[in-house]
């Protein structure tokens, strides 16, 4: 997900382009450097943080790919084992 930022000042002198911003992404507001809110469309808003989620709906992402994940095998070999 790719984020906006945009500072308090530049917020407050113009409103409209903050929301703007934040119909096509979601806009990290930042005080003095440090990210303070975000502003989101409604839409988006509904889709991710009204309902409550499943944690497969929670941790698909649609912009994922196909490919399988298939992580080589450990091997305990020729290790001590502490007692």
């Amino acid at each position: 997900m790719f984020l906006s930022y945009m500072t308090s000042a530049s917020f407050n002198q113009n409103p409209s382009k903050a929301r703007q911003a934040a119909n096509e992404n979601p806009l990290v507001i930042t005080d003095h450097g440090k990210p303070t809110h975000v502003l989101v469309s409604y839409e988006e808003f509904e889709a991710n943080w009204k309902k409550p989620k499943s944690i497969a709906e929670a941790l698909y992402d649609p912009n994922g790919s196909d490919l399988d994940f298939d992580p080589p095998w450990l091997s305990f070999e020729n290790r001590e084992i502490e007692v």
